[in-house]
């Protein structure tokens, strides 16, 4: 029987952060122009900046729903991706550079 289970990988968040697709219980946001409302189980494209989606990370933790719908994109955590966005932006806000 099959089971997912997280699997680390090193990953350019700057490649990912323009092609992320946040969803929730019943729509999805852009990562990269923070439309809001997609219908994520239908859109290959953000409908505001056309940008193409090639990860999805959920708000809600039903991976194997998401991954039912959307067979196509690559899942990320996306607790790691806020920790690792956050540390970035604090980083830029104080100039340390590093």
């Amino acid at each position: 029987m099959s089971k997912f289970i997280r699997v680390w990988e090193a990953l350019d968040v700057n490649d990912i952060s323009p092609h992320l697709l946040i969803v929730g219980e019943i729509t999805g946001d852009c990562s990269n122009c923070r439309a809001l409302g997609i219908a994520y189980s239908e859109v290959k494209t953000c409908p505001s900046c056309k940008t193409t989606f090639k990860y999805i990370a959920s708000r809600t933790k039903e991976i194997g729903k998401l991954k039912a719908k959307r067979p196509d994109l690559i899942c990320i955590d996306l607790d790691d991706y806020k920790k690792i966005t956050g540390s970035m932006r604090a980083r830029d806000l104080f100039g340390s550079g590093n």
